[in-house]
């Protein structure tokens, strides 16, 4: 018996000893990372169903103050914010809110439709595969709504991107908040003051992909017209609250999520930003909460349930029906694996879990359009990746 204990505490040593290895190995790798970058912060994961294997930050959340970025910095996570929505989705399917084949136009106060083909119903399913042909046009980017005024930094910019820098900065500054349901009728109904048949593809619904921001935005509005809540509320008190992320959440003038990380857009620091819409971005998180519900997915991939149904995992993450799409409610869906990735001013984002060991890979960074933000970020990702074979637990 002595000999059997003796020999279950060496294993349990031995296991956690390798993990610590594993911990300075990568820690180290990502250093390297970081100190040839220009990335000012970020903030990483590898996680399975049941657990956080390795997190850690680095760099700044604030540069100018020298604050570290942490696994409790909070930031955007740009487009990543679409699975928190399929999660919505199906939970509202469940709750008889809705039915995700039904056209959209059974649920909208006013019509949308593609003018060449308007016998042809748009459904729900079709906004969350992007197949609906409802394109993003020029007008999507009024959906950025900054507290205070961007400030001139593209003077110090190299003269090739100077003028669409200025422009960009222009256009934001100038844009006004407005309801989620003018933002959209305005591009898509018939009259609406932005409204062209250009704003729809050449191709039928259902047909093709084409991702669509504004399809999600449409899907999440649809949300609140069927539950009676807002958007936010509604993920409050079906995914939030269960999976205890206190930490996230939208943020606004009326809502200031704490410990927020400065964004740097082309490296210089810019202003908080809100959006009209809620769908297809905006949500704000750290590596801890995020963590949670990856893991909640990885479990419902594995057929457990938790803040929605295993039938509902199964057919949200079930591979799309069509070689040529991409993407099954909101969630990207390849042979390896499952998730999304995101880019906003001053976000960089990553978080996929692998089909086959079941191990998620999370990626926040709050720098974007620096010299070789991206691919920095991609060897970050593919680090992560190499080691996250390699934790026992």
């Amino acid at each position: 018996m002595k000999t059997l204990l003796t020999l279950i505490i060496f294993l349990l040593i031995s296991s956690s000893g390798v993990s610590q290895n594993q911990s300075r190995l990568i820690t180290s790798e990502l250093e390297q990372i970081y100190n040839k970058s220009t990335l000012v912060g970020f903030g990483v994961a590898i996680l399975n169903k049941d657990s956080i294997v390795y997190s850690k930050g680095f760099g700044y959340s604030n540069k100018e103050l020298e604050k570290p970025y942490t696994t409790n910095t909070v930031q955007p996570i740009a487009s990543i914010s679409k699975t928190l929505l399929g999660i919505a989705l199906m939970k509202a399917q469940e709750l008889d809110l809705l039915q995700l084949d039904e056209a959209i136009n059974t649920y909208l106060p006013f019509k949308i439709y593609n003018p060449r083909y308007k016998t042809n119903p748009i459904t729900i399913r079709q906004l969350a595969n992007h197949t609906s042909s409802i394109l993003d046009s020029d007008d999507y980017n009024r959906i950025y709504i900054f507290n205070d005024s961007i400030p001139q930094f593209y003077k110090h910019l190299p003269e090739n991107i100077q003028q669409n820098v200025k422009e960009d900065i222009k256009r934001f500054n100038n844009n006004k908040m407005m309801s989620a349901s003018n933002f959209i009728k305005n591009q898509y109904n018939t009259a609406g003051i932005w409204y062209t048949p250009e704003n729809f593809s050449n191709n039928a619904p259902g047909t093709s992909y084409k991702y669509s921001n504004m399809g999600a935005n449409i899907a999440a509005y649809i949300i609140e017209l069927v539950s009676g809540a807002s958007y936010t509320d509604f993920l409050q008190k079906h995914i939030l609250n269960p999976l205890q992320m206190n930490a996230s959440g939208w943020h606004s003038k009326s809502n200031p999520l704490k410990n927020r990380s400065t964004l740097y857009w082309y490296g210089y620091p810019i202003p908080n930003y809100e959006f009209i819409t809620y769908g297809d971005g905006g949500f704000m998180t750290n590596i801890e909460d995020f963590s949670k519900f990856l893991s909640a997915v990885i479990k419902g991939y594995c057929g457990e349930q938790n803040v929605i149904k295993a039938s509902s995992y199964a057919n949200m993450v079930k591979d799309p029906s069509n070689d040529n799409f991409k993407k099954n409610m909101f969630w990207n869906i390849d042979d390896e694996k499952i998730g999304h990735s995101g880019n906003d001013p001053g976000v960089i984002s990553h978080a996929y879990f692998m089909k086959k060991n079941k191990r998620g890979i999370i990626v926040f960074a709050n720098s974007s359009e620096t010299e070789n933000d991206m691919q920095s970020v991609r060897e970050i990702y593919r680090a992560l990746l190499k080691y996250s074979n390699q934790f026992e637990h």
